[in-house]
């Protein structure tokens, strides 16, 4: 009785082999069913063809034939296949059909990768057509669906996608915060295309937020990918033309036309070659001779031919931008030649669907001649795109934090998985660590003694920088608070784009402020200019910091530790001044005498409090007093602040 249990998990898993195989037999049956084969090597050969119509017939024949022997697998094939068919022959309304019934069959039978890429494709259809809402939630679901498989390069390719169009209806914000999750994905893989996209994604979003110098830096990393012929072959050389012109275009808005002018002249080497990007350059270069020069007749050559081309293959955009350009290129010397291509860019604006387009054309056109219900449609107009990102920003945000549960399975695992392999290795190392204890002790006693004197003196300076770092850290968290706060405000408001780009302007710059107030100092020969550049960075047109007396030799033999220490000081003090103080003049002296530094700090501002001076200015004590150096101070309320620091050296 005892080996029933045991007898009956054996026939039990016996009995599933069999079944199992049984199963497999009966796959194995309906894939060679004679009739499917056949019509799959008919349906291939009219498809190598191009004759589409056919296969569509062949393609219903099989799916018929799969539907009746209950052949799932190949009627989720058959249905992918029909897709194809009628996508190639344009037939829209059957491409979306059978883009949903593979998509249904693909959930049917669990096929979560299949599931991912139907959805992706159906967010590249709205996409195309600019159904942005409903093509971001298709993309979202999809981005799950492959990061429930740990497929995390399809995600990041997706993410790529959802960065392109957030940016596409302005909502730049988010589409940096997309992009940065996509190189989270991507930035250890060799997928270089998408990689160099999110990158660019970077930069066009700061670019349109006016953070120039950040746009080149991000399509510097994007180019710099493109390091030789293979590298350029994976990105693609259209995409690299692409990065090259937006980097031109960044030049031509920092007014350095000139470095602007030598980008585009080298994107367009083979001038005779009449392709859509080669006149985009054109239109560009142009518009960058007017913007340097006014209006001159290499411009509007330029834009003519641009403009000639693109009536030629009916580009209903590219021709919006080349007559918007016109207008602005005849503004100041023929205002009714401009002002009809301004109401023939509205035109074209309004036959592409896309309300920034419409926008735009109607800013210039009012800007050259505005008409009875032009500023009524300039405003309604802005008020759909801002309702337009307002609906996204909604979607982003719960899809943002709304993390599914097998990427907290995923991320829980890796760290267990970091935690295991950590502590196997201090277990390997942990006799040979205690043996050199040992003998480093029972040697060099002498010195150890010496050394713990010594790190002793030095350790009150690392633990007041310790405390400043967890006081950064704090602050960022604060930061972190602020930014979800901004982000509920935009699921729950109607908010003003302006207000909105202020808020996160200051939330980046505190947060660059903390890091540089915890950046690493430089101790060697620079050590006299980085101070200088101290001062001057706290130079304003509220504060004037003057540097009374300074000379830059008595830092010649001052140890590093201290030298740190007299710049994060003087770094606090300044930095109290700045926020609290509400002081016009600044004065620093920093002199040797007789062995010893004295610096004296002065200020204006409005004094403070001696008690409350104990609590602010306590983590500035403990470092001058872990040099065995003496801070002293004088203020009184509204009377200003006076600092007297003495170090021995």
């Amino acid at each position: 009785m005892k080996l029933l249990p045991v007898t009956s998990f054996f026939l039990f898993t016996i009995l599933l082999l069999v079944l199992s195989a049984c199963e497999s037999v009966v796959k194995h049956k309906e894939i060679r069913n004679p009739e499917i084969t056949n019509l799959k090597n008919k349906i291939a050969d009219l498809r190598n063809r191009g004759v589409y119509d056919s296969a569509i017939v062949c393609q219903g024949k099989a799916l018929e034939i799969a539907v009746r022997l209950k052949d799932s697998s190949y009627v989720q094939y058959g249905y992918f296949m029909q897709y194809q068919n009628y996508k190639k022959v344009g037939n829209k309304d059957f491409t979306a059909k059978y883009l949903q019934k593979w998509y249904d069959m693909s959930e049917m039978r669990n096929d979560t990768l299949w599931m991912a890429s139907a959805k992706q494709i159906q967010g590249t259809i709205l996409y195309n057509n600019e159904e942005y809402e409903e093509a971001f939630e298709k993309y979202s679901t999809s981005k799950k669906l492959y990061l429930e498989i740990n497929d995390t390069i399809n995600a990041g390719k997706l993410l790529l996608n959802i960065a392109n169009l957030q940016k596409k209806i302005g909502n730049l914000g988010a589409s940096q915060l997309s992009a940065l999750d996509g190189l989270q994905y991507l930035e250890s893989t060799n997928n270089l295309k998408s990689l160099s996209g999110l990158y660019y994604a970077l930069a066009v979003a700061s670019k349109e937020t006016g953070r120039l110098k950040i746009a080149e830096q991000r399509l510097n990393q994007a180019l710099a990918m493109a390091k030789d012929s293979a590298s350029r072959s994976k990105i693609g050389i259209l995409n690299i033309r692409k990065f090259k012109n937006t980097k031109a275009n960044i030049f031509k808005e920092l007014e350095q036309y000139d470095k602007a002018i030598i980008i585009y002249e080298e994107l367009l080497v083979d001038e005779k070659n009449d392709t859509l990007e080669t006149k985009r350059v054109n239109a560009n270069l142009a518009h960058t001779l007017f913007l340097k020069n006014g209006f001159n007749k290499k411009s509007d050559s330029l834009l003519q031919n641009a403009l000639s081309y693109f009536f030629s293959i009916k580009k209903t955009s590219a021709l919006f931008s080349v007559q918007l350009k016109l207008a602005q290129l005849y503004s100041e010397i023929n205002e009714s030649k401009s002002l009809k291509y301004a109401i023939e860019a509205l035109k074209n604006a309004k036959k592409t669907g896309n309300p920034t387009s419409v926008f735009e054309a109607l800013e210039v056109k009012i800007h050259i001649k505005h008409e009875d219900g032009d500023f009524t449609n300039y405003v309604k107009i802005r008020k759909q795109i801002e309702v337009n990102k307002e609906n996204l920003s909604y979607l982003y945000a719960n899809e943002r934090f709304d993390l599914d549960t097998s990427e907290k399975k995923r991320i829980a695992s890796d760290k267990a998985k970091i935690i295991s392999d950590k502590n196997a290795a201090q277990a390997r190392n942990q006799n040979l660590i205690l043996l050199l204890i040992l003998l480093i002790l029972l040697v060099v006693t002498f010195f150890i003694y010496q050394k713990i004197k010594r790190r002793h003196k030095v350790e009150k300076i690392k633990t007041a920088q310790a405390t400043e770092v967890r006081i950064a850290t704090k602050v960022h968290d604060e930061l972190a608070n602020d930014i979800h706060n901004l982000m509920s405000r935009l699921e729950t408001s109607d908010p003003d784009k302006d207000n909105v780009l202020d808020k996160l302007d200051i939330i980046y710059n505190n947060a660059r402020d903390i890091s540089k107030q915890n950046s690493s100092v430089e101790t060697g020969k620079n050590f006299p200019e980085e101070l200088s550049n101290l001062f001057r960075s706290y130079q304003s047109e509220e504060v004037n910091v003057i540097l009374k007396k300074y000379d830059i030799d008595i830092w010649k033999g001052i140890s590093s530790h201290i030298k740190i220490t007299i710049y994060r000081v003087l770094q606090e003090l300044l930095t109290n001044t700045k926020k609290h103080s509400n002081a016009a003049l600044v004065m620093v002296s920093v002199e040797k005498k007789n062995k010893e530094l004295f610096i004296q700090y002065t200020d204006n501002g409005k004094g403070f409090d001696e008690e409350i001076s104990k609590n602010g200015l306590q983590n500035a004590e403990n470092r001058i007093h872990a040099i065995k150096g003496k801070l002293t101070f004088d203020t009184e309320l509204h009377n200003g602040c006076k600092f007297n620091i003495n170090v021995p050296v």
